[in-house]
């Protein structure tokens, strides 16, 4: 063999030798990278587990499973009867509320001067109002009337119309101001009574 043949013998070897190591370590970085691939996937499945479970052991509870009755027991956990019961329990434990306001109220000075002022204030409203469409309906109703009077009377309806509202809405302003506070603080005043405190004060109320 000569010098030429034993230098291509030697390179088709070397070749051969690297293509396959090269295979090898291709394949090799494809199966690890594949191989971190299913890792990655398996514990992103992983750490999504958690958020699940802790979401079904969620409760969602309604606003009717919330409000409890006077028993102690919830809403949607009461009979019919039981619900019934509650409701009428509830309204005359307002009632005894309401009537006890309106006895200290009644009693109040301060209270009785706003309701006078108010009172006046609407009823002079009120008469002037029907005064005012009194004069509108006699004019519309006489035919021969004096100009000059017609005049007289249609501007005097005006007057009163308009002096009619200003006195119903001040009366309402009047009692938004003066009185409801007063009412305000009765029924805070009321609501930190007892039920044998309110029954009490009725009682007093019914025999004076």
């Amino acid at each position: 063999m000569s010098l030429r043949d034993t230098i291509e013998a030697a390179k088709r070897e070397a070749q051969e030798a690297g293509s396959v190591f090269g295979g090898k370590e291709k394949k090799d970085a494809d199966g690890a990278q594949q191989e971190e691939s299913v890792g990655f996937s398996k514990r992103s499945t992983a750490r999504a587990k958690p958020v699940t479970a802790a979401a079904s052991s969620v409760r969602v509870v309604s606003v009717e499973d919330a409000k409890e009755g006077r028993s102690g027991k919830k809403a949607s956990e009461m009979t019919k009867e039981e619900r019934k019961a509650d409701r009428a329990a509830r309204q005359a434990s307002d009632d005894r509320r309401v009537t006890v306001a309106n006895i200290i109220l009644k009693d109040d000075p301060e209270y009785k001067k706003t309701q006078k002022v108010w009172w006046v204030l609407l009823g002079t409203g009120l008469v002037l109002t029907i005064f005012s469409f009194g004069v509108n309906a006699y004019l519309n109703r006489v035919e021969n009337v004096d100009t000059a009077l017609a005049s007289r009377l249609v501007v005097a309806a005006m007057v009163t119309l308009v002096t009619a509202y200003v006195c119903i809405i001040g009366a309402f302003i009047y009692d938004l101001v003066k009185a409801r506070p007063i009412r305000k603080r009765v029924d805070a005043e009321v609501k930190g009574m007892t039920r044998k405190k309110l029954e009490q004060l009725i009682r007093e109320d019914a025999e004076e």
